[in-house]
């Protein structure tokens, strides 16, 4: 009966453990988004991308794009622009403030997670024709 006794002792406490483990509500993971900031490359032409690249991605549909990595610094360049998405394709159209006021069009494809896209950029309205880039949001 002692033996009993300390094996439902020893016992008692494993399963009350393992219950109040599966019982546990489970957290539900964030859903996956655009917004956030974005670092990459860019390159010209078809050129392997090697040109520092970064967007940050708000919750408004806006984009803030940086031509280089840097974002303190006064010599990269800033653009302000839109972003639309539809299903895994982002596209983006921003123009540069200050010299110029260049405007430029990318169109990429995101994965399922949203933390990594890549795709092509081009002048004024063309998604294409001037070179490739990738993002890894950060």
């Amino acid at each position: 009966m002692k033996r009993l006794r300390y094996l439902l002792l020893g016992i008692f406490p494993v399963v009350v453990f393992t219950a109040t483990l599966s019982s546990c509500k489970k957290d539900k993971p964030e859903p996956a988004t655009l917004v956030g900031l974005w670092e990459g490359k860019y390159s010209e032409a078809e050129l392997y991308p090697i040109n520092g690249y970064m967007f940050l991605f708000r919750g408004d549909g806006t984009v803030r794009v940086f031509n280089g990595t840097d974002t303190t610094n006064q010599a990269v360049g800033r653009a302000e622009g839109i972003y639309s998405i539809l299903g895994s394709t982002v596209t983006t159209k921003y123009t540069y403030v200050g010299v110029g006021g260049t405007t430029f069009s990318t169109r990429s494809t995101v994965n399922t997670r949203f933390t990594f896209q890549e795709g092509t950029w081009g002048a004024g309205e063309n998604t294409s024709g001037r070179g490739k880039f990738f993002l890894v949001k950060q």
